[in-house]
């Protein structure tokens, strides 16, 4: 690698814990680079004349990109056929060469992703850190707050949003540059309005899954949100770099409460969509810059369902996930069951697994174990027993949700009874936070991130007064905190084994599941 010299280091400032280890400052971007485009680890960066040129070599004198049709699965060609589009191309003129996205930075990041897991570590995510928390709300993106940093004086390895809030109408770009610039790793999901009527995710008038599909009466709006989240990507950019994107699309699959769910959707046409949306994001809008994380739900209950009969296939995702909330008495045997299901799935077709969405139903607030953290998370999954049991320490991240008021919370803060075990968490030299320096030797390694390649001091000083604080509880900073999530009601319980939904599942399959239930009765 050639690695620019004149770099902007950040200030002195004060260190954290010996436990914890050192922190890095933020990156002045990289401009130079000199290789090839598909190289594996990837370089940290490339000229904009690099990018063209390669993207130009792709696709000949015509430079064009996307010209791949998104039939999708190899297992499920045939069911693409019915709506698959006639492949189109996207010339590529001189405004083109200014947003050219290019993929190194995406398989920089997949590959960290998978020596995170063969390292027995896991990324911390935090769904709106910067954005929301018990008592702040920043929906401009400038003051870097954080409820993981009021309590742990650490940013998460992770930060979570939604394209549903990009294309309602709010910009999230500062929140994703922000967070970029700490080494975080930057993840969106998508609880998408129905593109039939304009209705929210619970609305399934259209039998929408499938009329999001070319000649379908959802098309036309499903497009329209599409290239609004086209041109915010395009944004996500430091330097000439864009910022790689993990996507969960279409999570939770395996449960009804989304229009593209169990009893909403189908199997068939769910992988239909999912492959159309896919396709239309990367090879027909030259998104090159995204990971596909697919996350059903409830996995150990639904295991052929989730990986079987609605998994879109190897070619279509790039991370296997699961979701899981659960109550507080069963959350501990329920994640780890799932964790088992998925993460031997993902070792088997030799993808990262992930826990890409997790925490107690409807938050951690009514949590009196002080070691919540350490017990029922950690410590439960990233415990090493036995070779049979090992799998689970192969998640690469868990994410949780947001911080929506001080009723209904996934981060403490300080005072409140599970921060002990989260700091522990936090110092616990399995978990990875955007500060750890050994995560960011890790990135190095691979050219994926934004941050300069010395060690500085700790970056998160509490005491200078133009950079982030820990505020206290009863402060609101900026404007009113945000409201509760209208989207609440889930069954986080067993999974519901109606006649109806047995009745779908192969023979063979079935048995397993009345054999579950009578375990479980």
């Amino acid at each position: 690698r050639l690695w620019l010299k004149e770099l902007r280091r950040a200030p002195p400032r004060s260190t954290m814990a010996d436990t914890y280890g050192a922190v890095e400052g933020v990156e002045t971007p990289l401009t130079g680079f000199q290789g090839d485009i598909e190289a594996a680890p990837a370089p940290r960066s490339r000229s904009r004349a690099a990018v063209v040129m390669a993207c130009m070599m792709v696709s000949g004198a015509a430079a064009t990109v996307g010209a791949r049709a998104y039939s999708g699965s190899t297992t499920g060609a045939a069911q693409m056929a019915a709506v698959e589009p006639e492949v189109e191309t996207l010339a590529a003129s001189e405004a083109d060469a200014e947003v050219v996205v290019g993929s190194w930075q995406r398989e920089a990041l997949r590959s960290v992703l998978k020596k995170v897991g063969y390292t027995q570590n896991i990324i911390f995510g935090h769904e709106n850190s910067n954005r929301e928390g018990q008592y702040f709300w920043d929906n401009a993106g400038m003051d870097a707050h954080s409820d993981v940093f009021n309590t742990t004086e650490q940013y998460p390895g992770m930060y979570g949003f939604s394209f549903q809030d990009i294309i309602n109408g709010n910009k999230l770009t500062n929140h994703v540059l922000n967070a970029a610039k700490q080494n975080a790793v930057i993840e969106f999901f998508w609880e998408a309005d129905n593109p039939v009527n304009g209705g929210g995710a619970r609305d399934n008038t259209g039998y929408p899954c499938a009329a999001l599909l070319p000649g379908g009466a959802g098309n036309a709006n499903w497009t329209a949100s599409m290239d609004k989240i086209v041109e915010a990507v395009k944004e996500f950019k430091i330097g000439g770099t864009h910022i790689p994107i993990i996507l969960r699309l279409f999570h939770e699959c395996t449960e009804s409460w989304y229009w593209w769910g169990d009893q909403k959707c189908d199997a068939t046409n769910y992988k239909r969509a999912w492959n159309y949306t896919k396709w239309y994001l990367t090879d027909h809008a030259g998104l090159e810059n995204m990971l596909f994380v697919y996350a059903p739900a409830k996995v150990s209950e639904t295991t052929w369902q989730a990986y079987t009969n609605w998994y879109p296939g190897d070619d279509q995702v790039d991370i296997i996930g699961f979701d899981r909330y659960a109550m507080s008495g069963t959350y501990k045997d329920y994640v780890r069951a799932d964790c088992e299901v998925a993460c031997a799935f993902a070792d088997k077709i030799g993808k990262p697994c992930a826990l890409a969405e997790t925490g107690i139903a409807d938050g951690i607030q009514n949590i009196a174990n002080p070691d919540w953290f350490m017990t029922d998370v950690l410590d439960n999954l990233m415990n090493r027993t036995t070779t049979e049991t090992d799998i689970c320490s192969n998640l690469a991240y868990m994410l949780t949700w947001s911080n929506e008021q001080p009723g209904r919370y996934w981060v403490p803060l300080p005072h409140q009874p599970t921060a002990p075990g989260f700091k522990n968490f936090t110092e616990d030299t399995r978990t990875f936070f955007a500060g750890d320096v050994r995560f960011s030797d890790l990135t190095k390694e691979y050219g994926y991130g934004f941050k300069n390649p010395g060690k500085a001091n700790d970056l998160h000083n509490v005491g200078i007064t133009d950079g982030p604080r820990p505020i206290t509880p009863t402060e609101p900073q900026h404007g009113i905190m945000s409201s509760v999530s209208s989207d609440v009601v889930k069954d986080w319980g067993p999974f519901d084994w109606s006649d109806d939904r047995l009745a779908q599942l192969p023979a063979e399959e079935q048995e397993k599941v009345q054999a579950m239930l009578m375990r479980r009765n």
